[in-house]
């Protein structure tokens, strides 16, 4: 549904005025180092139910947090990121049993055991999992959908500071709203040092290095089925192979289909509410113009950028013999494994390697970033979730090479 009616005047206001003193307001962001004692998460579990956000770090990237069944804390979150109200948070939760607290389940055929086994097999880990909202979740957390995405993350101190908070933490990743996602807690300061009361806790770099994957139930459905809303740190075909073995082993009444979106990323308006987050065009984006480069497709109009004042990432050396052409060359992935390993261990560093590229190009004044794209298929659930990531970093524009005398770029139309 379109969300004029959810955008009220409350929502635009900042949510630190009036019962917040200037002092408290201007008191500045600072990143917790280790080691992190009880006392630390216990002090921040505080910090939390008393409306603030906090920084923390999970598998996937690091999230910013808040007492999720607060509304006006929840707020915070996107007035600090400049997020609108139609990107939902996700809520994370230290146990599977927090979770259905959060859940309406009891209207979903097979609902609650689908629940359980998928978080039986993929929890604690990269996994969200979409389903009816119960009342005490605010719709702030939601964008007015009626549904909620919940997880529970596998990184240790995220575990430990939502069982010090006592609540779920809503926490989508802790960055400037369509910016880079952050791996690294420097990520996290370096977009939302502005932030009164931010404390950012350090757990080094994210090991996923990607988003968790979304999936939403679906079982009143015919067939039933469940939708893979956004690719992340759970390939594709592991999840549908656990909703095979469920239904083989007799865990199911019926079967439940896998729905995956189409081969080219899907793209949501902004103005509609989401269901999940990362559906948006533009998202995980440098602040310098980006694009994909494409090896062959239709040439469209001469673009002004010139490849000797553009930053090149390139994907398993795919454009090796033209990386002299570059300004500066950023590898990406395993260059001498296969492409599926390649792929996820570029997941693993693709945010920090976009955020150098752009940190370069912001110096040197380059003209243009340019991401060596591919053909995710056949590779594994990695490679399109990195291939997802690539594609809205570059807000889905595209373009070729001439690598004749004088090298220039043209736009790639799609057909």
């Amino acid at each position: 549904p379109k969300l004029p009616s959810f955008r009220p005047d409350w929502a635009m206001a900042s949510p630190y005025a009036p019962d917040e003193s200037p002092e408290t307001e201007a008191e500045a962001a600072v990143i917790l180092r280790p080691p992190h004692e009880d006392g630390r998460f216990q002090s921040l579990g505080q910090h939390l139910r008393k409306g603030h956000l906090v920084a923390f770090p999970t598998e996937t990237v690091y999230g910013l947090g808040a007492n999720g069944l607060d509304p006006t804390a929840v707020l915070k979150i996107f007035t600090a990121k400049g997020r609108p109200l139609t990107d939902p948070c996700i809520l994370h939760v230290a146990h599977a049993a927090d979770a259905l607290k959060l859940l309406d389940l009891d209207a979903l055929p097979d609902g609650r055991v689908l629940f359980e086994e998928l978080a039986e097999a993929f929890w604690p880990g990269p996994l969200s999992i979409v389903g009816p909202a119960r009342p005490e979740v605010p719709a702030e957390v939601t964008a007015g959908t009626g549904f909620v995405a919940v997880r529970c993350p596998s990184h240790p101190i995220a575990r430990q500071l939502v069982e010090a908070a006592g609540v779920p933490l809503a926490a989508p990743s802790a960055n400037r709203f369509g910016h880079i996602s952050p791996t690294h807690p420097e990520h996290v300061f370096e977009d939302l040092q502005h932030v009164p009361f931010l404390r950012i806790l350090d757990g080094g770099p994210c090991e996923v290095g990607i988003e968790s994957a979304v999936l939403k139930l679906d079982t009143t459905a015919e067939p039933r089925c469940v939708r893979l809303l956004r690719r992340g740190g759970v390939a594709e075909e592991k999840l549908e192979a656990c909703l095979e073995d469920f239904f083989a082993k007799g865990k199911l009444q019926e079967r439940v289909h896998f729905v995956v979106p189409r081969k080219q990323p899907v793209v949501k308006d902004e103005a509609e509410a989401q269901q999940a987050p990362g559906m948006l065009l533009k998202h995980y984006a440098p602040s310098v113009s980006t694009t994909l480069l494409c090896s062959s497709g239709p040439q469209g109009v001469k673009v002004e950028a010139s490849p000797s004042r553009s930053v090149l990432i390139d994907f398993k050396s795919g454009w090796l013999k033209s990386h002299q052409m570059f300004l500066k060359v950023f590898m990406l992935g395993d260059q001498d494994g296969p492409e599926s390993h390649a792929a996820e261990e570029a997941c693993r560093h693709v945010f920090s390697t976009l955020r150098a590229a752009e940190a370069f190009a912001l110096a040197e004044k380059a003209e243009l970033i340019c991401i060596a794209d591919f053909d995710p298929s056949g590779l594994g659930g990695y490679a399109a979730a990195l291939h997802d990531r690539l594609f809205r970093s570059a807000s889905g524009r595209k373009v070729t090479m001439t690598t004749g005398e004088n090298p220039a770029f043209f736009s790639a139309e799609e057909g």
